[in-house]
């Protein structure tokens, strides 16, 4: 979708759609399977995805991408996910 998307939309457009379709998928129940090892080829397909919306080759660095994008890569989305259920989770343990 962001391959088609990319010569009739600019780079605004197409952060709402990858909010929308892959950010979506990542973010829901990673806490459960966020520790697998599949975890590295979602890494490389949100990569690919970046690399897509910035029009980048497909061994260039996207580091400043997703820092430009504000996207959070999957291992970091996996920690923020964990340490908000620990968050909310702690007055629970403290007795």
């Amino acid at each position: 979708m962001l391959r088609k998307l990319l010569p009739i939309v600019n780079v605004k457009v197409l952060c709402v759609v990858y909010f929308a379709h892959f950010y979506s998928h990542i973010s829901y129940g990673i806490i459960f399977w966020g520790s697998s090892s599949s975890m590295r080829n979602v890494f490389i397909i949100q990569k690919r995805a970046v690399r897509i919306m910035l029009r980048l080759g497909p061994r260039s660095s996207c580091t400043e991408g997703l820092k430009n994008l504000d996207i959070l890569t999957v291992p970091l989305c996996y920690l923020l996910s964990a340490i908000l259920i620990f968050i909310k989770l702690t007055p629970l343990f403290m007795v």
